[in-house]
């Protein structure tokens, strides 16, 4: 099984601020995986991983043009920046 969370918290300059998002994200997760463990899905052999959606290859945004001029596809412009939570042979790709 897959789940996904798109990080869509805006980070600020304040210390504070920040410990409080990454708190209520750290509770929001906790909740998550308690709901899928409730449902009766073995949590041993869970894996997160990092992940990144670009723009399409044909976007002519001025990020995308300019990662083109460049030859660099990382520096193309994000549509999500977030995690996936995996479950061992819960039909991972």
């Amino acid at each position: 099984m897959i789940k996904s969370i798109s990080r869509s918290l805006k980070l600020s300059k304040s210390p504070r601020h920040n410990e409080q998002i990454l708190a209520l994200a750290m509770r929001q997760i906790e909740k998550m995986l308690q709901e899928m463990q409730n449902e009766g899905k073995d949590l041993s052999g869970l894996k997160l991983k990092k992940f990144q959606k670009t723009h399409h290859i044909d976007c002519r945004c001025g990020m995308c043009v300019e990662a083109k001029k460049k030859n660099d596809p990382r520096k193309r412009g994000l549509l999500e920046d977030g995690f996936k939570v995996y479950i061992e042979g819960g039909g991972t790709s």
